[in-house]
């Protein structure tokens, strides 16, 4: 007595392989909105950590200046901080950097230690020069306060960065040009210990120093353009995925009707 052999309909086959795609369609979609998803709320806090820095510095602007002294200097994480400083300049430490543009003109940020009381010294952003255009390493001549002096300015975590290969002249004896300021380098150089912070000097500007500080670029819209970005990316696949899923099941029930 022989059994009949059973076979499978190829169009039981067909489904079951639709059936399969279909199922890493939508496991690969879930994870890819997830993905596009997930980098959209990344950049939307960059955002609001972006706003709250700018809020940070419109606090900073507005508030009455805070006295400080060697023994009582701010954290990094309460700048910028309105300040108030009375010591003596120490020009023979100068750092003059170099490239820093105003209206397109190349120039120097003079930066100054003032000492305080005691062995600390604060470092002192004094404004802005235009550089020689036929000798770039020619300094111009500014007034140098001597004696004790009392400046107000605004008290920043650091003097913002250029791209810099080698050293940049951080090796130079004081006073000389630099491409960057480096707390560590500096001290290495002038043998002064200095607080971790520079102040950017306000005020006239009898000693001709242009003082026109920008604040640092947040780029606030750019992390909001590139959550846009992100979030519609997730839109986009999860539409994409709604209509590719409605075709392969249509296609299902066609071959489950001709079976």
């Amino acid at each position: 007595m022989h059994r009949a052999k059973v076979g499978v309909s190829p169009a039981i086959v067909a489904g079951g392989a639709l059936m399969l795609r279909l199922v890493a369609l939508l496991s690969l979609a879930a994870a890819a909105i997830a993905l596009a998803v997930s980098l959209g709320q990344w950049q939307t806090r960059r955002a609001d950590q972006k706003l709250a820095l700018e809020a940070q510095w419109d606090a900073a602007e507005r508030a009455a200046p805070r006295r400080l002294t060697g023994r009582e200097l701010p954290p990094p994480g309460e700048l910028p901080m309105r300040v108030v400083l009375r010591g003596e300049f120490d020009h023979a430490r100068s750092v003059w950097l170099d490239n820093r543009q105003v209206d397109g003109r190349p120039g120097f940020w003079l930066v100054t230690p003032l000492r305080l009381d005691g062995d600390t010294a604060v470092l002192v952003n004094r404004g802005w020069v235009a550089r020689d255009p036929a000798d770039r390493t020619r300094l111009a001549p500014v007034a140098q306060p001597q004696g004790a002096i009392e400046i107000e300015g605004l008290a920043v975590t650091h003097a913002p960065r250029l791209l810099e290969l080698g050293e940049g002249g951080s090796s130079q004896p004081l006073p000389a040009i630099w491409q960057n300021l480096d707390y560590d380098q500096f001290e290495a150089a002038s043998g002064l210990t200095v607080a971790r912070l520079v102040v950017q000097q306000t005020g006239g500007a009898e000693d001709g120093l242009l003082r026109r500080w920008a604040r640092p670029e947040t780029g606030v819209d750019r992390h909001r353009g590139y959550a846009f970005q992100w979030y519609s990316l997730s839109a986009l696949i999860a539409l994409l995925t709604m209509y590719f899923s409605v075709r392969a099941w249509r296609a299902r029930g066609s071959t489950r009707s001709a079976m």
